[in-house]
C-alpha cells in the first residue's frame, strides 16, 4: 500500500510539473502579447484565489468578489480567457498523464482493471464456459452514439491547437528522444501555446450541422478506427489465453452510432438534404480510410507464390473477375507475376477508387470487400503465412466489418407531435380528414389500413405542406441511404415524446407514404416524461400486438429514455427511480412476448442528465435490461474527452464492453427476494421524500423560473452558440419548452449543480429512517442501484459550490433570493447524509486523484465565477445595448467556456 501510495505521489508530482510548465509558457505569452502589466494583474488574481480557498485571504470571499467588481469589462474580458486557456492546457496535461499511466500499466503486465481481459478473466472465475460466453458474445451489442446536442463550448479551433499541445506533450515524455528533439518540442510547444493564447475561444456565430458532422467525423479519421479493432484484437487473444483452442468467434458487437446530421427534433437546420449530405461524408471517410489500409497492405503482402500454385485457385479466379469488371490496362504493370496477393490488393484499391465515386467495377457494398479481405487471410494461410493474416490484414478487415461503408449507424429522430400533423395532412389529402380529433383505438385502425395504400407521387408530395413534405422526404432519404450503403446506415427511427402506440405506427405509416416497405425502419420509442416511462411498458406490449410493428422491431425491442427531462420534471432520485423501474417492466415484457430487449440510455455528460462514469453506470443497471445489449449517446464535451486520444478511447471503449461482458453474464436471478422488495420499497419511500423536497423548490414555477433567469447565465446560453440547435424547441426561455441540455448547464455554470443532487438529502433522510443508519450504508454497499445513485451525486456535489453558489444568488431580486435557502439547506442535509450513508470522510474520499484534480481547479474556478457574477450584474443593471451589450455578452462567453472546462462539463 505504501508503495502505491508513493507511485500516486511520484504521478501527481510530473503531472504538477507539466502543468506548472504549461502554466509559465502561458504567462510569458500573455506578457508579450499584453504587456507585463496583463500578466501581473493575472498573476495576483491567481495568488488571491489560492489564498481564498486555503482561508488566507483578508477580507474573504467578500473581499476577494470586491476586487473583480472594480476592474473595467475590457479587463475582465481577457482574464477570463487567459483562466479559461490556462484550464484547456490542464485538461491536456491531465489527458496526456492518464495515457502515460494506461501506457506504464500496460508495461506492468497482466490484466489492466477495467479492460476486456480483466472481465474475460472475471468471466472464468464466475465458471462460465466456452458455450456461455459465445452465446453472450452473440447476443451482445454495445454502441456509443454521438450526438450533436450544444454541449462542446470549445471552437474547433481551440481543439485543433490543444491537440498539438497534447502531440508535443507526448513527445517530450518520450524517453527515447534526444537533447535536440526535446529542444525542437519545447519551441513547438511554445509556439501553440501562443497561437491558443491569440485565438478568441468565443464563436461568432453558431455551427451549421454539416459543421457539426465534420466535427463529429474527426472522432473517427482520428482515433476510433484504429481503437475499436484494437478492442476486438484485445478480447480474441484475451478468449483465447483463457479458453485456448475452444474457437470462441467474436462477433461485430461493438458498433458506432450517430444522431449528427440525423436528429431534427427542434432543429429547423437538420433537413433530408442535411441528412443525406452527413451520410454521403461518413460513407467517403470510411472508404478513404479503405484505401488507406489497402494500399499500405500493398506495400507489406510482398511473399512471392509459395507451393502448390493450385492451392491459390480462388484468388486467381478473383483476380480474372476484377480484371474483367474494372477493365483497366496495365493496371499490374511493374508487378512481379508470382506476387499474387500484391496484385489481388492492387485490384482491391481499383475497385475502392470506383466506390467511391460509384463507377462501374467498385465495389457494391462492404461485404464484398470483407471477403476479398477474407480471401486474402485464407490463401496466405493455405501457403504457410498465416502470421501475416493475423495482422494489419486482420485489423483491416474487422474495421470493414465494424464500419461498412456507412461507418456509424445513423438515427433519424424527430418529435412525435409534427409526425402527427404530417399523417393527419397526408390523410386530408387523400379525402380522409380529423385524424388529429381520432382516440387511440381509431387512430391505430386508421394507420394499420393506410399501410396498404400505395406510396405518395410526386405531385402529391409537392402539395404537402413544409412540414409534412419534409417527413416524408426524410423517409426517402432513409430508403436511399439503406439501398446504396447497406441497411445499417440507417435501421432506427426515434420518436420523441412518446405518449402512445399510435406515435411508433405514424412512423411506419410515413415511411410508407414514402416509398419503404413498412418493415424497413425501427420506430424506437423515446420516453422522457415521467407520465411516459410509466407508460412505456404499456406501450410496447401493445405496440408488438400489431403486426406491422412486430415486423418492424424484428425481433427486437429497442426503447430509448431519456435522463434529462425527467430530473428536470421530478428531480434527480425520482428520475433514477422511475427509470430503473421501467427499465425492469420493459424486460418483463419482453421476457413474456419472447423478443430481445435493447434500452438504449439518451445520457448527457452531467450527472443531471444521466451522466457519470460509464463503467459503474451500465453495473447499476438492472440485470434483466441489459443482457448484454447497451446503447448510450455521448455528447459534446464527452466526445472529445472519451475520443480525443486513441490511447484513451480504447479504454473507455474497453471499460463499457468489460462492464457489459461482466454484468450481463451467468443465469439471471429468480423473480425478486423478500430482501429485495424490501429495499425496493425502501428506494419508493426516498424518492418519495426527494419529490417533495423538488416539488417544494418548484411550487411556485414563475418564482423559479426568475431565479434560474437572474442567479444563473440562463438568459446568456444561446450566445454561446454552442451548436445549431436552438435551445428552446419554442424559441422562448420559458421553463416548460426550454431544453433540458442549457437547464443543467446554467445551474453548472452557477455552482447551484441542482440536477446532479438536488433531493438526495431528502431520499437519504428517509432511507436512514426505514432501515438505519448501519442498515442504509449496507444497501450502499450492497446494492449497486443506490451505490450508484449516491456516488454519481457525490461528483455532482463535487463541482458544486454552495458558498459561490450563494454570490450568484445576490443577483435574484430580494423576494426571488429566498429559494436559495432551499438550496442551501437541502445541500447541507445531502452532505451530511451522504457521508453517513457511505462511511466516508470526505465526498471524494475513494477517488484521491478525483479529490487532487477538483482542489487543483477550484481556485481558478473561483476567479471565472466571480467574473461572471461581475460581468452579470452590469448587464442586467445597466441593461445595456449596442457595443457595451455586446462587449458584456462576449466577455460572459468567454467565462462559461472557462467554467465549462474547469469543472469538465457543459450539460
Amino acid at each position: 500500500m505504501n508503495e502505491l501510495t508513493a507511485a500516486q505521489d511520484t504521478d501527481e508530482l510530473a503531472l504538477r510539473d507539466v502543468i506548472r510548465k504549461l502554466g509559465s509558457i502561458l504567462g510569458e505569452t500573455l506578457a508579450e502579447l499584453y504587456g507585463q502589466g496583463a500578466l501581473e494583474a493575472v498573476e495576483g488574481l491567481r495568488r488571491s484565489a489560492v489564498a481564498l480557498r486555503k482561508g488566507e485571504l483578508p477580507g474573504g470571499r467578500a473581499a476577494f468578489a470586491r476586487g473583480i467588481e472594480a476592474r473595467p469589462t475590457g479587463d475582465l474580458a481577457r482574464m477570463a480567457e487567459s483562466f479559461a486557456h490556462l484550464f484547456q492546457l490542464i485538461n491536456t496535461a491531465e489527458e496526456a498523464h492518464r495515457a502515460r499511466i494506461l501506457r506504464a500499466r500496460d508495461r506492468e503486465g497482466g490484466p489492466v482493471d477495467g479492460s476486456v481481459a480483466a472481465a474475460v478473466v472475471e468471466l472464468g472465475a464466475s465458471g462460465a464456459g466456452p458455450a456461455e460466453v459465445q452465446e453472450l458474445l452473440d447476443r451482445m451489442l454495445v454502441m456509443p452514439v454521438l450526438t450533436a446536442h450544444p454541449t462542446e463550448a470549445r471552437r474547433r479551433t481551440v481543439l485543433d491547437h490543444l491537440s498539438q499541445v497534447a502531440r508535443a506533450l507526448d513527445r517530450l515524455d518520450d524517453p527515447r528522444a534526444g537533447a535536440r528533439e526535446r529542444a525542437r518540442e519545447e519551441v513547438r510547444l511554445r509556439e501553440v501555446v501562443t497561437a491558443l493564447a491569440a485565438t478568441h475561444a468565443g464563436r461568432t456565430e453558431r455551427p451549421s450541422p454539416l459543421d457539426e458532422v465534420q466535427a463529429g467525423l474527426l472522432h473517427f479519421e482520428r482515433t476510433l478506427l484504429d481503437a475499436v479493432p484494437a478492442v476486438y484484437r484485445e478480447l480474441e487473444r484475451a478468449l483465447e489465453e483463457r479458453w485456448p483452442g475452444a474457437g470462441l468467434r467474436v462477433p461485430p458487437f461493438l458498433r458506432f452510432g450517430t444522431w449528427i446530421g440525423g436528429d431534427r427534433d427542434g432543429n429547423p437546420f437538420v433537413t433530408a438534404a442535411v441528412t443525406r449530405a452527413a451520410l454521403e461524408r461518413q460513407r467517403a471517410v470510411a472508404l478513404s480510410r479503405y484505401l488507406a489500409d489497402v494500399q499500405r497492405l500493398s506495400r507489406a503482402l510482398s511473399p512471392a507464390r509459395i507451393g502448390d500454385p493450385s492451392a491459390l485457385e480462388k484468388l486467381e479466379s478473383s483476380i480474372a473477375a476484377d480484371r474483367d469488371a474494372l477493365r483497366v490496362p496495365g493496371l499490374s504493370a511493374g508487378l512481379r507475376s508470382d506476387e499474387r496477393w500484391r496484385e489481388k490488393l492492387r485490384w482491391m484499391s481499383a475497385r475502392l477508387a470506383a466506390a467511391r465515386v460509384r463507377g462501374e467495377g467498385g465495389y457494391p457494398d462492404a461485404a464484398a470487400y470483407v471477403a476479398d479481405l477474407a480471401l486474402l487471410q485464407r490463401t496466405l494461410t493455405s501457403q504457410g503465412l498465416g502470421r501475416l493474416a493475423e495482422g494489419e490484414l486482420e485489423e483491416a478487415r474487422r474495421r470493414a466489418e465494424v464500419f461498412g461503408f456507412h461507418l456509424a449507424s445513423l438515427d433519424v429522430r424527430q418529435h412525435s407531435g409534427v409526425h402527427e400533423r404530417a399523417v393527419d395532412e397526408i390523410l386530408a389529402q387523400a379525402g380522409l380528414p380529423g385524424y388529429a380529433e381520432l382516440h387511440e383505438e381509431a387512430r391505430l385502425a386508421v394507420l394499420t389500413e393506410g399501410l396498404q395504400r400505395p406510396s405518395l407521387s410526386g405531385a402529391e408530395r409537392a402539395r404537402l405542406g413544409p412540414e409534412a413534405r419534409e417527413a416524408v422526404e426524410t423517409l426517402r432519404v432513409v430508403g436511399w441511404a439503406r439501398r446504396d450503403l447497406g441497411p445499417e446506415a440507417c435501421e432506427r427511427y426515434v420518436v420523441s415524446f412518446t405518449a402512445a402506440t399510435s406515435d411508433l405506427l405514424e412512423v411506419l405509416f410515413l415511411a410508407r407514404a414514402a416509398g419503404l416497405a413498412a418493415d424497413e425502419i425501427r420506430p424506437v420509442p423515446l420516453l422522457e416524461q415521467l407520465q411516459d416511462l410509466a407508460a412505456g411498458p404499456e406501450i410496447a406490449q401493445r405496440a408488438l400486438s400489431i403486426a406491422p410493428l412486430r415486423a418492424a422491431f424484428r425481433g427486437e425491442l429497442e426503447v430509448m429514455v431519456g435522463y434529462s427531462d425527467s430530473c428536470k420534471q421530478v428531480g434527480y432520485v425520482p428520475s433514477q427511480v422511475a427509470l430503473h423501474k421501467a427499465q425492469l417492466a420493459l424486460a418483463q415484457v419482453a421476457e413474456a412476448e419472447g423478443v430481445m430487449l435493447t434500452i438504449f440510455h439518451g445520457r448527457g455528460g452531467a450527472v443531471g442528465r444521466g451522466g457519470g462514469p460509464a463503467n459503474r453506470a451500465i453495473r447499476a443497471q438492472p440485470r434483466p435490461a441489459l443482457r448484454g445489449r447497451f446503447r448510450v449517446t455521448e455528447q459534446g464535451e464527452t466526445i472529445a474527452t472519451r475520443y480525443g486520444r486513441e490511447e484513451i478511447a480504447r479504454r473507455d471503449l474497453e471499460q463499457m464492453v468489460n462492464a457489459v461482458l461482466v454484468a450481463s453474464a451467468g443465469p439471471m436471478a429468480p423473480a425478486a427476494d423478500d430482501a429485495t422488495r424490501s429495499l425496493e420499497g425502501s428506494l419508493d419511500e426516498a424518492a418519495g421524500a426527494a419529490l417533495g423536497a423538488y416539488r417544494a423548490l418548484t411550487a411556485d414555477p414563475g418564482r423559479l423560473a426568475r431565479y434560474a433567469l437572474a442567479a444563473t447565465p440562463l438568459a446568456e446560453i444561446p450566445e454561446l452558440r454552442l451548436a445549431s440547435r436552438p435551445s428552446s424547441r419554442s424559441g422562448q426561455l420559458a421553463l416548460e419548452s426550454l431544453r433540458a441540455i442549457p437547464w443543467v448547464f446554467s445551474w453548472n455554470q452557477s455552482r447551484h449543480g441542482l440536477p446532479g443532487w438536488y433531493g438526495l438529502g431528502s431520499g437519504l433522510e428517509a432511507l436512514v429512517k426505514e432501515l438505519g443508519e448501519a442498515g442504509a450504508r449496507e444497501a450502499y454497499r450492497g446494492w449497486p442501484l443506490l451505490r450508484g445513485l449516491v456516488d454519481n451525486a457525490r461528483l455532482a456535489l463535487t463541482q458544486a459550490d454552495i458558498d459561490v453558489a450563494a454570490c450568484y444568488a445576490e443577483l435574484a431580486s430580494p423576494e426571488d433570493r429566498g429559494l436559495f435557502q432551499f438550496v442551501r439547506e437541502e445541500h447541507a442535509r445531502t452532505v451530511r447524509l451522504l457521508l453517513a450513508v457511505t462511511g466516508d470522510s470526505t465526498l471524494l474520499g475513494p477517488w484521491p486523484t478525483l479529490a487532487r484534480a477538483a482542489e487543483r481547479r477550484n481556485p481558478y474556478i473561483d476567479v471565472l465565477s466571480h467574473i461572471q457574477i461581475a460581468l452579470l450584474r452590469r448587464l442586467r443593471e445597466a441593461k445595456a445595448g449596442g457595443e457595451e451589450a455586446a462587449a458584456l455578452h462576449e466577455a460572459i462567453s468567454l467565462t462559461m467556456n472557462g467554467i465549462a472546462a474547469g469543472l469538465q462539463t457543459v450539460g
